[in-house]
């Protein structure tokens, strides 16, 4: 409370029991304003670059996988086709063969060979993609040469009579058609329309 004087009966009023009045917030200096500015905008482009870099470089990655597989799906495109061919052309040859030695003797038989396409087989064993093959379609392709050059050996022997090597070397011929090259045109078409989605064309 204020006090009073007993001699002059006046009331001093103490200066700390005023209200004193609420100090007023300090501004920013220009100079820091600047300086906050600055830093903020340093780290903003900072996390920019490298978020642009990040994006780059999963974009890039992600359109070097792509061409890899298209690649990729090309050279087997090209490849199983080649081989599903040249197995093609071999069993005209063996239709030939056949016929040709139908009705001679077991010793004439010899003037006669039958000697099979194998550039495309012999050249994938240098090829990548080879491994990429289905191996129920190598497996089959492989048992197809063994069995024909066997038969074909045991013919020009006397060991098969003519008739007989001619029976089975038939036998190979029918379940190439009806079952080997089958496999081999689904295998080669499903490619063909991967490759046809990335706007790809192959003959």
């Amino acid at each position: 409370m204020p006090a009073r004087d007993p001699l002059t009966n006046t009331v001093h009023i103490n200066e700390t029991t005023q209200h004193q009045k609420p100090k007023k917030a300090i501004p920013l200096e220009q100079g820091e304003i600047s300086n906050l500015s600055f830093w903020i905008s340093q780290i903003s482009m900072i996390i920019a670059t490298v978020l642009g870099v990040y994006l780059a470089a999963q974009q890039g990655l992600q359109q070097a996988v792509l061409f890899e597989q298209i690649q990729s799906d090309k050279n087997n495109y090209y490849l199983r086709q080649s081989l599903q061919h040249e197995l093609s052309d071999n069993l005209v040859l063996i239709e030939k063969y056949t016929e040709q030695i139908k009705n001679i003797s077991v010793h004439a038989v010899k003037r006669y060979d039958l000697v099979l396409d194998t550039f495309v087989w012999e050249s994938m064993k240098f090829s990548p993609a080879t491994l990429e093959t289905p191996s129920a379609l190598l497996s089959e392709s492989r048992k197809f040469y063994r069995e024909v050059n066997d038969i074909h050996g045991k013919i020009q022997t006397s060991f098969y009579s003519t008739h007989y090597g001619t029976k089975l070397l038939l036998e190979q011929v029918e379940h190439m058609k009806t079952v080997v090259l089958p496999m081999f045109e689904a295998d080669t078409n499903q490619l063909k329309q991967a490759l046809a989605q990335q706007d790809v064309e192959v003959d």
